[in-house]
């Protein structure tokens, strides 16, 4: 798990760098100001994806849960794959160890957004 994390580190400092290194290659102040916008809606289209598949994470664990219960209450307690208890135990463990991954990412999404308004903003008013 922690080569993991770090890995997801790893190409959050490659990310930024990839923005910075695309919005430096500009030539002139509209290049700058067009490609420090691309940046920001590519990054804020992850991050909304991001909170997305988080949000449709929760729902399907919480669809499993109200599944097992209804499942339960029939005198089913067990499918082809295993135990039900078993299944959600597995699913919510997987959803925390992703826990620390979801928010490395967004916290890189949020810095390449900030360093990309930044650039937005220093070619609009400084110019």
């Amino acid at each position: 798990m922690k080569l993991k994390v770090i890995w997801h580190i790893c190409i959050g400092v490659l990310y930024l760098a990839t923005a910075y290194g695309v919005i430096s290659a500009s030539n002139s102040k509209f290049e700058t100001l067009v490609l420090a916008i691309l940046v920001q809606i590519y990054t804020a289209m992850l991050y909304n994806f991001s909170l997305i598949g988080a949000s449709t994470d929760g729902n399907n664990y919480a669809g499993f849960v109200r599944f097992r219960i209804l499942a339960t209450a029939q005198g089913v307690t067990e499918n082809e794959d295993g135990l039900l208890v078993d299944q959600e135990k597995t699913l919510r463990q997987y959803l925390e160890n992703n826990g620390k991954i979801i928010l490395i990412n967004r916290i890189s999404h949020g810095v390449v957004s900030m360093y990309a308004l930044y650039k937005i903003v220093s070619v609009v008013l400084f110019g």
